[in-house]
């Protein structure tokens, strides 16, 4: 027994060895059936290296392993996988091509450690392989490009993973090859297979929690782009093929080791010390103003009307686009000068805010209103000859500030050149492009620093979201290209000082002024980043509408317009349904309080985007050729849905606020409104007298206003008491049955109702007696004594209709047109 065991023993083993011989080596036990006869379902004989059936039928004969029988993966493999897996989403996350909710996906069932078989190679094979072919169809950036070339990034974006805490270790290096290849075979097939169809945009994600999807820069985007660091935040940035950038990879891999991901835990420490210290300069404040010729250098400017210019640009121009930081403004003015303010910033915010105060002293002629700091501005210019040539955040902000003004001033020209300067100063100053908010640095800045680096990248982030808001802004305004958005950015839509998230707002109250106190206001939530960042999300997507405007268009094919079209609709919808429930307002609902100005802001400008959308596919528009005409009556009724839309949250900020200190946003949001509504009462006389009466007002209140220096929209106004005029009419009433609109100041467009636009509308009608002669004759009659007082944009009536006729002029002309110019004849 003891003799025959081994010997049966070692004949086992010799059979074992025998018939393992006969086998390929490869690693693993095989399946029992070749491949060609599983696909087949036929039974084989297992005959190696190839079976009879596959034999006969030249057929390649593969017999794959048997998963069956593979060994559980090690701990170490696991781990391997995951930081393989990690370092990829992270990639692929920086350069903007995955959102938060896909990594969220991809990661649990990429990463499942309760079923061990998905970790084997097949399957982390058949994962990757998915990862790729959604690196290689991901939309573009969320941050704002307007360039193909942000749209073919997904085909192109680099292939090395960014340094991370996760990183892959030399045991991952052999599955970032495997990765690599198959993003390359899949990219390729991407490729092909889109010469053969049309590209369809996937439309982009939009996230409204205030918090932005962490899109910052990547460590191989900051070697092209040529960014160096320096005390933790952009120093320098000159791209390849400059010849400021360093040649050295090694000098760029030194500089690039000095940032480090530390994770979410430096994100919540930075956002503390952030939020604790704006808490505690907000107290500071009042201390500040005690003694303010110890502490300040306010440039000459009495302390008392300092702190109320200071006072009512934070209530109002600050929040419309968080342009300044209050916390780090004001710690620098209350030590004397700092890093983050000075006299050009001091000057612009006093020139701007003068628009805002109602106090007389601050004309340089009592008697024009237009002259309204003009002392603020002579010194800015003074400043800006000197601070031109040391480029810094103060003084991009100050170029920022003043350009909004010069264009509500009516002053664009002036207005659009410094705001393009403003936008080389941010590129020239590294503020477009940042590493993810959880990147330090390792060396370099001791702890008496590190505020000082928190304050400087939360000013970098906010400066530059702000000049692409104004820039979007007086984009859709003026009817020009939006410039600053093909800039190629990073730049995390992700502010961490939140204190102003849940501060209470109430309209500023000017202590000397006592009688121009708006209606009382009970003090609200100001939710003032989510607000910004909801608004910086729909001019995103007013990015794309401007494009539907652009030479351009003319070359693009019926197709591709509507698939354009409708993937913006789509992202309009998600916009508005999206939206945190703390910045949702129902206009119809009275019985909620009506929310502050800002947050009334993105609704309108979603309303006027809608018309705008619309607006070039309708029968006047420059693409109607492109649209049907069922298309075209959804297209009206939609522009009309917005308009009397438009009418009603205007009309709630009116009742609440006054349109005294309304942004020139909101004046947008008025006028894309008369023009849904002036095309439809040509077609429908009478249905909308009401809605030009309210529009009439408000454009009334808009021109003394902010906003008093626009003329061009006066040719509006001009068309607007024609359009009320016919309907009056042809509506058949007469005498005392006239309608006669509540709040109505016709004083002000006395000169437009004169007989000259009577006659223009009725040439043949000579009958004083008619309902439109009526009107005329008691418009006449009642304001003629008093005309030469009140035209508060000119001063003086004369000269109004030979200036409104040579303003339709330039507009026909104006091959930038915008939402003020007519239709222009396409073939």
């Amino acid at each position: 027994m003891t003799m025959t065991g081994p010997n049966k023993i070692v004949k086992r083993q010799a059979g074992k060895d025998s018939k393992s011989s006969s086998r390929p080596s490869s690693g693993g036990a095989l399946c029992k059936t070749c491949t060609p006869c599983r696909q087949k379902k036929v039974r084989c004989d297992g005959t190696r290296p190839q079976c009879v059936e596959c034999s006969t039928n030249s057929l390649p004969c593969v017999y794959p392993h048997d998963a069956r029988r593979e060994p559980r993966p090690s701990r170490a493999r696991v781990q391997s996988l995951e930081a393989t897996v990690a370092a990829m989403l992270d990639h692929m996350k920086a350069a903007g091509i995955l959102t938060s909710e896909m990594q969220s996906a991809w990661t649990a069932e990429l990463m499942d450690t309760d079923h061990p078989s998905r970790a084997s190679q097949d399957y982390t094979t058949h994962g990757l392989s998915r990862l790729a072919s959604t690196a290689a169809i991901a939309s573009p950036l969320p941050t704002p490009t307007a360039s193909t070339a942000a749209q073919e990034m997904g085909a192109s974006f680099l292939s090395s993973p960014p340094r991370s805490s996760v990183g892959p270790t030399d045991e991952t290096k052999p599955r970032l090859d495997s990765f690599n290849t198959i993003l390359s075979r899949t990219t390729q097939t991407q490729l092909d297979s889109t010469e053969l169809a049309p590209v369809k945009l996937v439309p982009r994600p939009i996230s409204n929690d205030g918090n932005g999807d962490g899109t910052g820069l990547s460590p191989s985007e900051a070697r092209v782009a040529g960014v160096f660091h320096e005390n933790g935040y952009v120093s320098a940035v000159h791209g390849l093929a400059s010849i400021m950038n360093p040649t050295s990879r090694a000098q760029h891999r030194e500089n690039i080791n000095k940032m480090t991901r530390k994770g979410d835990d430096a994100i919540s420490a930075s956002k503390a010390r952030l939020i604790s210290n704006a808490a505690l300069q907000r107290q500071r404040e009042a201390r500040m103003f005690r003694n303010p010729r110890d502490l300040m250098d306010l440039d000459g400017v009495d302390p008392e009307l300092a702190k109320h210019l200071l006072d009512l640009h934070f209530n109002r121009q600050h929040y419309a686009y968080l342009i300044s930081y209050r916390p780090a403004i004001m710690d620098s003015l209350a030590s004397g000068g700092g890093p983050f303010a000075n006299k050009l910033l001091l000057n612009a915010i006093f020139y701007s805010t003068s628009l805002y105060s109602d106090r007389p002293s601050l004309r340089a002629d009592p008697d024009d209103p237009q002259s309204v700091g003009r002392r603020f501005y002579d010194r800015f210019r003074e400043l800006l000859i000197d601070e031109l040539d040391k480029p810094s955040i103060p003084s991009a902000l100050a170029l920022l500030l003043t350009s909004v003004s010069l264009v509500s001033q009516g002053k664009p020209s002036a207005g659009w050149s410094l705001s393009g300067t403003a936008h080389r100063m941010i590129i020239d100053l590294g503020c477009h492009l940042m590493l993810g908010p959880d990147y330090e640095s390792t060396g370099g800045v001791n702890e008496q620093r590190v505020l000082r680096t928190d304050l400087e990248q939360e000013m970098r982030k906010r400066l530059y979201w702000a000049a692409f808001t104004t820039d979007a802004t007086q984009a859709l305004y003026l009817g020009r290209p939006c410039m600053f958005a093909s800039a190629q950015a990073r730049v995390p839509l992700q502010l961490l000082d939140t204190f102003e998230e849940l501060e209470e707002w109430e309209p500023y109250i000017d202590p000397k002024s006592p009688a121009s106190a708006p209606p009382p206001y009970g003090r609200q939530p100001a939710h003032a980043v989510s607000t910004f960042s909801s608004l910086v999300r729909i001019l995103q997507i007013s990015t794309r509408i401007n494009d539907l405007y652009g030479i351009q268009c003319v070359k693009y094919t019926t197709e591709y317009l509507l698939n354009k079209k409708e993937s913006i609709e789509r992202e309009l919808e998600k916009w508005q349904t999206s939206l945190p429930s703390h910045l949702c307002f129902d206009p119809d609902d009275t019985l909620t309080i009506t929310p502050p100005p800002h947050q009334i802001t993105p609704h309108t400008t979603f309303h006027a985007l809608t018309i705008l959308l619309h607006r070039a596919f309708l029968e006047e528009g420059h693409l109607r050729r492109h649209t049907d005409e069922t298309a075209k009556r959804r297209g009206e009724e939609a522009c009309i849905q917005s308009a009397l839309m438009i009418q009603k949250l205007v009309r709630r900020y009116r009742e609440s606020f006054t349109l005294r200190r309304a942004p020139f946003l909101l004046s947008y949001a008025v006028y894309s409104a008369v023009i849904v509504i002036l095309r439809q009462e040509r077609h429908e006389r009478g249905q909308f007298t009401e809605p030009i009466s309210f529009f009439w007002t408000c454009l009334s209140e808009l021109q003394v206003g902010c906003n008093f220096g626009l003329k061009k929209p006066l040719s509006v106004l001009q068309d607007m008491v024609r359009e009320f005029q016919t309907s009056i009419k042809e509506s058949g009433t007469t005498g005392t049955e006239q309608p006669q609109p509540a709040g109505l100041d016709e004083s002000f467009f006395f000169p437009l109702a004169m007989a000259p636009a009577a006659s223009a509308i009725a040439p043949n009608n000579t009958n004083t007696s008619t309902p439109t002669g009526a009107y005329v004759s008691a418009t006449a009659s009642d304001y003629i004594p008093h005309m030469d007082h009140f035209d508060p944009a000119f001063g003086h009536s004369p000269g109004l209709l030979d200036f409104l006729n040579d303003q339709e002029k330039d507009i026909s002309q104006d091959a930038l047109y915008g939402l003020f110019a007519p239709s222009q004849p396409f073939p």
